[in-house]
Parts: C-alpha cells; sequence; structure tokens
C-alpha cells in the first residue's frame, strides 16, 4: 500500500469510530465471506485508506453498507455485478472480496470463470441476466442507450436499475480509490 497504516494507538477518535465499525459491524459477522480488519487488527481493503479521512469514510461506509446489505436487487445479481466492475479495472483487492462474496451468494468456480472472462454464467435468472448486460453496457459506454434503459426497467423496474448504476458506480469509486492507493488483498 502506498500509505502506512494508520495503528490503533494513534487513531483520532473520528478514526477509531470508523474502525469499530469494521471491527464490529456487519462486516466483522462470522457468516461474512471476507473480512476488512486482519486478525492482527488492521485494516484491509477499502477501509485502510478511507480511515485517512474519517468524514468521507464514514460517508462511504454508509453509502457502502446501503449498496451491500441494503439493496432489493438479490445478492447474487448483485455480485455479478461488482464482479463484473472488479475484472473491468483488474481490481485484485475487490475480486478477492467478491469472488468470495460471489460464491456465498451461490456463484460456481465455471460462474466465477465465466465472469473473468467477460461471459454470462451459465444459469442466470432474468434479474441475473439483466444485471449482466446492464454493468457490461454501462462499463462499455458509460451509460445506456433508450433500448438498454427500457429493457433493464422492464426487467428490474426503475428503482431496481437505480440501485444496479448505483452498485456499478460505487465499485468503479472503490475500484478506483484501490488502484490509486495500491490496496492488494492479503497475501
Amino acid at each position: 500500500m502506498r500509505v502506512a497504516d494508520v495503528k490503533l494507538a494513534d487513531m483520532t477518535d473520528e478514526q477509531r469510530s470508523l474502525y469499530d465499525w469494521y471491527a464490529t459491524g456487519p462486516r466483522a459477522a462470522p457468516d461474512n465471506p471476507f473480512k476488512l480488519v486482519t486478525l492482527d487488527g488492521k485494516l484491509q481493503g477499502p477501509p485502510a485508506v478511507w480511515i485517512l479521512s474519517p468524514t468521507f469514510g464514514h460517508a462511504l461506509q454508509k453509502i457502502g453498507g446501503a449498496v451491500r446489505f441494503g439493496s432489493s436487487l438479490p445478492w447474487r445479481a448483485q455480485e455479478i455485478a461488482i464482479l463484473l466492475v472488479g475484472h473491468h479495472h483488474n481490481s485484485e483487492f475487490e475480486l478477492y472480496a467478491h469472488e468470495r462474496a460471489g460464491a456465498a451468494a451461490g456463484l460456481t468456480e465455471a460462474d466465477l470463470a465465466n465472469l473473468a472472462d467477460g461471459k454470462e454464467p451459465t444459469t442466470t435468472s432474468e434479474i441475473e441476466s439483466c444485471c449482466f448486460h446492464t454493468t457490461r453496457h454501462l462499463l462499455e459506454h458509460g451509460t445506456l442507450d433508450d433500448e438498454s434503459y427500457a429493457a433493464a426497467a422492464a426487467t428490474l423496474g426503475e428503482a431496481g436499475l437505480f440501485e444496479l448504476v448505483t452498485v456499478v458506480g460505487y465499485y468503479n469509486m472503490v475500484a478506483l480509490q484501490l488502484a490509486v492507493f495500491d490496496v492488494r488483498p492479503p497475501s
């Protein structure tokens, strides 16, 4: 990582509050497929740099929590979109974390391999297929044309499409932060 880890003993109260969210919140739950605090107490992944600016870190944590735990989109569909973003940016930590989350959501090894190759998993629901194709279109074109918008809104509803676009935008931002600060998965 390009910045030094912020040591627990050196954290401000605001930093400690953010740290505690990852050490004790839903992301620390035993059934969470990946942890953002290591066994020796260091932050990893996005929070490892969000801790630098607790004001932004808390805001991003709230958005991330809504994206991860509050979406009406099926979990597997979300993971398909997140993995496409991770592969698009070749984001090592995003792929490390969300290959685990995707497997926990029901993606098979073959599904994960297909996504790595930019291909749709072999067995998808209508919503998962829509999320796959819509995410690919967003990553390739930066927006949706009228036909793609209408198809996605018909399948996901406008609220579901808004959530998918937010998932894609959020993980694009995370991938950029991880790349700039050279945040990698654990060895």
